[in-house]
């Protein structure tokens, strides 16, 4: 619903709109060797991390698995990237629960006229792919064209 209300105002009235998709890199890793449980903690860590250092606007969700989706309402690509930026350096840092010190990847993508839920995710998750392939640990921004 947010997503759809966020999308809607931007296309309407020309206001950015970004979206970051953050995934935990070799997380399965995590739930192999520690089991479901310590996952399920590094997970929650992983959440109030994001939450504490987004601005009020922003939401944090849980996208699926060890995937969180950040809708970034005012925010071009460019601030957005360094959003992402910021919180890749921050949990990189991070001491988790058991595991210690993990990585994330990050995609980003903005609303241009004509998008959808859809497009916009499409070209996020292109990134983050991306950022997965380049050797993870990085953010990467969508490729758009016309």
């Amino acid at each position: 619903y947010l997503f759809k209300t966020f999308l809607n105002i931007s296309l309407r009235h020309g206001y950015p709109f970004s979206i970051i998709i953050i995934d935990i890199d070799f997380f399965k890793l995590v739930n192999d060797n520690h089991g479901h449980q310590i996952g399920d903690t590094v997970l929650k860590e992983f959440a109030q991390i994001l939450k504490s250092n987004v601005r009020i606007e922003d939401t944090v969700g849980r996208w699926g698995g060890e995937e969180f989706l950040i809708l970034a309402p005012g925010s071009d690509l460019e601030a957005a990237a360094r959003l992402a930026e910021k919180l890749r350096k921050i949990i990189e840092k991070f001491n988790f629960t058991t595991v210690g010190q993990k990585t994330s990847s990050f995609g980003v993508s903005t609303c241009h006229a004509g998008d959808d839920e859809k497009s916009m995710i499409s070209r996020a998750d292109e990134a983050l792919y991306a950022a997965k392939n380049g050797g993870r640990n990085l953010v990467k921004v969508e490729n758009y064209t016309m």
